[in-house]
């Protein structure tokens, strides 16, 4: 009768199959304790806030009262008031703008600085230089550089022979003003993301449409736009995602005016909260801003990404 025995294989360190399964339970067990500080972290700042943010619109109160029960009445207020609506529509308008136009302008620079041009690293640093200053700052220079009566670019359209452009106080141009400012201020570091997408591209597939006879437009658009597509999928998504939250640029820049041209959904948030002391209406409107960046971060993936991928 012959019997089967456990042979150490030729390589490697051989383990008893009774040994493998406790091996397994520790693995598991320093995996939960390494990762269990993050979990911690992530539940303390964002778990237990939306928790509470969502218990609190529930509730009518004004931190001086106790909370009181009220159920979805905040939500139904909130829904059917027309100034939610306009929030919401000059947030998508904000978030939409500023990649339409910002999404071409960073390509095009990228596309400049991936080419061996004299200086080129003093101009990405320059470039790069307005997104490591505040909000605040920036938009208060933007004040000062709009400003219909004694800013610069008022003074040049005058030398010009034009008119004289209320950026910021007419409700046709206050929302661009605030685009052109947001996209000044992060264009920098989306060109460095994009720059470095094209720089993965592998040389040979460009070099393989050269030799199939497709011009520097061709290879572009079917050659370079698909090998970095990850890289433009991140920078939508978050560009967008941004321009929802936006706050102080209108907060700063126009005060949410003119006639409510440029309040965002953040902005109501902010109004409902610390103007009207209407705690409740301002948690029922983060709820809502929390979905609807969840949302259209889910389906954004889900278009630029494709179904199957």
């Amino acid at each position: 009768m012959v019997t089967r025995t456990e042979t150490p294989p030729a390589t490697g360190r051989w383990i008893k199959p009774s040994r493998r399964p406790r091996m397994l339970r520790a693995q598991r067990r320093a995996a939960v304790g390494l990762a269990s500080p993050a979990f911690i972290v992530i539940g303390i700042v964002a778990v237990i806030p939306l928790l509470a943010a969502i218990a609190l619109s529930l509730t009518d109160y004004n931190m001086i009262n106790p909370p009181r029960w009220v159920g979805l009445r905040n939500y139904v207020a909130i829904l059917t008031t027309g100034l939610f609506w306009t929030t919401v529509q000059n947030t998508l308008a904000f978030a939409v703008g500023q990649i339409a136009i910002g999404l071409v302008m960073a390509m095009g620079v990228s596309v400049l600085f991936n080419r061996r041009i004299h200086g080129g690293a003093g101009f990405r640093t320059l470039i790069y230089l307005p997104q490591a200053a505040s909000y605040v700052a920036v938009a208060l220079v933007w004040n000062l550089l709009l400003d219909p009566f004694a800013g610069p670019l008022d003074k040049m359209i005058r030398a010009l022979g034009g008119s004289r452009i209320y950026f910021l106080s007419d409700s046709s141009t206050a929302m661009l003003s605030i685009i052109a400012m947001s996209i000044w201020h992060n264009l920098g570091y989306f060109v460095l993301l994009l720059l470095a997408g094209l720089q993965s591209v592998p040389l040979e597939l460009i070099e393989a449409a050269k030799v199939d006879g497709a011009g520097s437009f061709r290879r572009f658009i079917h050659v370079t736009i698909p090998s970095m597509r990850e890289v433009l999928v991140f920078v939508v998504v978050t560009w967008f995602l941004w321009g929802l939250q936006m706050f102080t640029q209108a907060y700063v820049m126009t005060g949410g005016g003119p006639v409510n041209a440029t309040r965002t959904v953040v902005y109501l948030m902010y109004d409902e909260a610390f103007t009207s002391l209407h705690i409740g209406s301002a948690s029922a409107v983060a709820v809502m801003l929390f979905a609807l960046v969840v949302g259209s971060s889910l389906a954004l993936r889900v278009i630029l990404r494709g179904r199957g991928d």
